[in-house]
């Protein structure tokens, strides 16, 4: 019997693949990981998974402050 799944497939850098297979250690969202760069994840998680990279990615962008 087939059993099939509501997912999202997305594509990613490894290295923030990396930040996604240690959060998903903490909450199970990841149906499969598919190679270095693609993940099919939890359609109900992709949402928070995406506002906790653009929080990481925020935390780790050197801001210049230019003076005029």
């Amino acid at each position: 019997m087939v059993k099939a799944v509501k997912g999202t497939f997305i594509e990613c850098d490894p290295a923030a693949r990396e930040v996604l297979l240690r959060l998903n250690s903490e909450e199970k969202f990841i149906i499969e990981d598919l190679d270095r760069t693609h993940l099919f994840i939890n359609s109900t998680h992709f949402e928070r998974i995406q506002r906790v990279l653009d929080e990481l990615m925020d935390a780790n962008t050197y801001k210049a402050n230019v003076v005029s």
